[in-house]
């Protein structure tokens, strides 16, 4: 669970953020994990205790929460059981609205969102493909404020690590990640491609070990054949010797 709290007057311009109040209260769920009716409720429960946990009555009000559940697949049997008891409007591709109830609930979709608009949120997954690796890449590459390119930083390197298998198809393949990124933001990364040189070279001397026994098995096949020979020749002579009494 994470809380974010927004200062006052400040303005969050994408269609996610707009939603935003004073206090938001958010659950991230990661692919594997169910998003049910219970679920529901229980970050619901998040968002009251948090009201009533402080110092004075009413420090927060009920008016300034919003809670947000972000899931990549779409909870399809969630929303049609909120659709019964409440209003649940479609404020955008993935975003999911739910009035009426204690307070303003939205659920995101991620799977479902633009690319151009959520690349980040979108990219938090272990299915991420090379096409939306290089969009999140490429997006990062654009980042100027040192701050901000520190912390989408960590991001990526998250990313990264949930989808290695990608972005090893990105280092070897060239792609758009250049070498200054790949050595600025993914270390680790950067080193792969050596890592990956140094196996296929340790490969390439067992290879040439093993070319070197079968040609000493070949040559003491080769050995052993000239031994039976000789043998079948020696045979040969004692035979007729012995037809010779």
């Amino acid at each position: 669970m994470l809380i974010i709290r927004k200062k006052p007057g400040e303005v969050i311009k994408n269609e996610i953020g707009t939603f935003f109040l004073g206090h938001n209260i958010i659950e991230y769920k990661s692919p594997d994990d169910s998003m049910n009716i219970d679920t529901f409720y229980k970050v619901l429960s998040y968002a009251c205790l948090y009201k009533a946990d402080t110092d004075t009555v009413d420090e927060i009000l009920d008016t300034d929460i919003t809670v947000s559940l972000i899931r990549e697949r779409k909870p399809v049997k969630l929303l049609r059981q909120l659709e019964k008891k409440y209003q649940v409007k479609q404020a955008g591709k993935g975003i999911y609205r739910i009035d009426g109830m204690l307070f303003p609930m939205q659920v995101i979709v991620t799977r479902e969102l633009e690319t151009d608009r959520h690349i980040w949120l979108k990219s938090l997954t272990r299915n991420i493909d090379i096409v939306q690796a290089e969009e999140l890449l490429d997006s990062f590459d654009r980042l100027e404020a040192e701050e901000t390119r520190a912390k989408a930083a960590v991001v990526v390197n998250l990313v990264s690590d949930l989808n290695s298998g990608v972005f090893e198809q990105i280092v070897n393949g060239g792609g758009r990640m250049s070498e200054a990124l790949k050595r600025m933001i993914l270390p680790e990364l950067g080193e792969l491609k050596e890592l990956l040189a140094d196996k296929i070279a340790e490969l390439a001397d067992k290879d040439a070990e093993l070319a070197d026994k079968n040609a000493e098995l070949a040559d003491k096949d080769a050995k052993l054949a000239d031994k039976d020979a000789e043998l079948a020749a020696l045979k040969c002579i004692l035979a007729e010797k012995e037809g010779q009494r």
